[in-house]
């Protein structure tokens, strides 16, 4: 009983955090208060000492709840127009990967830290599926993790307030299949996502919890059997428990760290997401799509975060969930041969100048 209140308190700690972060931020106009709010709030506390945590499943209680919430966009006529993008979809995720690739040779200069480490800390995959193969490559866990960390807070922090500032949200053309809550039906959508984030996790797949509930919400609007909305409480709620896992993350080691770490970081993460914006600009104008849209389906975030982004904001949920779904598929699957490949390359080229 002790033992459960020890592990209770410092998430109960970073719930009411959270929820004074997100009211804040609401109160002052912030572009996804309950994400944002929660983030910068538990953050800051982390950092500061307090001892705060996310509760284990909350991060995927609240993914579940997005998932089946992003799924409700795919009609069968949005599912048409999106298999005519496949080839942009699928090219700019090997794009990706390459300015990974790229970024992790400007955080090796700039950190010091060894080839191995600073290419999986770019690639921008999932922190914790990159931080995975990182530690099966041979590279530090922990610093893989700190560094997809601080990226994906400062693509949070910063693309939302800058799509929000251009004035562009609100003008999405795609809407959900059904607007209505129906309290049987969402309880079954809900049984069937819990079922397939299970199955998913079984067989590997990275990000279960949201690509599973994804599918099966996927699934049941493109037959047309969607039969209720997701409301929008636990939209927000599901937002405050991935802001207070995002911001657990960060605790007071970061202010140990070498500040030349923290800076290789911060330039790589500036140059990745520089160099996403300027690709996801190349494709709208080749798709004619909105720059907004597809400078959201590029973004270097997290997955979640820029699917629930493109959500609240109102701009191509399909087309910035199929590019982010695209990006973890294949840099997941590809970072470690590509690294497999470059060390044959660079073995190679010694081998010739000797």
């Amino acid at each position: 009983m002790n033992s459960a209140l020890v592990i209770a308190r410092p998430f109960a700690i970073a719930l009411i955090i959270g929820l004074i972060g997100g009211l804040f931020f609401k109160e002052i106009d912030m572009p996804l208060p309950w994400m944002l709010g929660p983030l910068f709030a538990v953050g800051l506390a982390g950092i500061r000492g307090i001892q705060v945590q996310d509760i284990r499943g909350s991060r995927q209680a609240g993914q579940l709840v997005i998932g089946c919430a992003l799924g409700l966009y795919f009609t069968a006529e949005v599912s048409r127009q999106l298999l005519s993008f496949s080839g942009y979809i699928i090219s700019a995720a090997f794009i990706a990967l390459l300015i990974g690739a790229f970024g992790g040779l400007l955080l090796k200069r700039i950190s010091g830290i060894n080839a191995t480490t600073s290419f999986f800390a770019s690639v921008p995959g999932g922190a914790a599926e990159m931080a995975v193969l990182a530690e099966r490559a041979g590279a530090r866990f922990d610093q893989v993790a700190l560094s997809h960390s601080i990226r994906v807070l400062l693509v949070v922090s910063t693309i939302p307030l800058a799509v929000t500032l251009t004035g562009t949200s609100g003008t999405d053309f795609y809407t959900p299949s059904t607007m209505d809550v129906v309290i049987p039906g969402l309880a079954t959508l809900t049984l069937m996502a819990i079922i397939a984030a299970f199955a998913f996790m079984k067989v590997g797949i990275p990000n279960a919890w949201l690509l599973g509930p994804l599918s099966v919400s996927l699934l049941l609007t493109l037959t047309g059997q969607s039969s209720s909305a997701v409301p929008p409480l636990l939209i927000n709620a599901a937002q405050v428990l991935i802001g207070c896992s995002l911001g657990s993350r960060f605790k007071p080691s970061l202010r140990s760290e070498s500040r030349r770490l923290i800076i290789g970081i911060l330039a790589n993460a500036a140059f990745t997401l520089s160099l996403s914006v300027i690709l996801g600009l190349i494709l709208a104008w080749l798709i004619g799509s909105s720059g907004s849209t597809m400078i959201l389906a590029t973004s270097p975030g997290g997955l979640s975060e820029m699917c629930i982004t493109a959500k609240i904001l109102n701009l191509g949920v399909p087309l910035v969930t199929s590019f982010q779904v695209a990006r973890l598929a294949i840099v997941v699957t590809f970072s470690l041969p590509l690294w497999r490949l470059l060390l044959l390359i660079k073995a190679k080229l010694d081998s010739s100048r000797t």
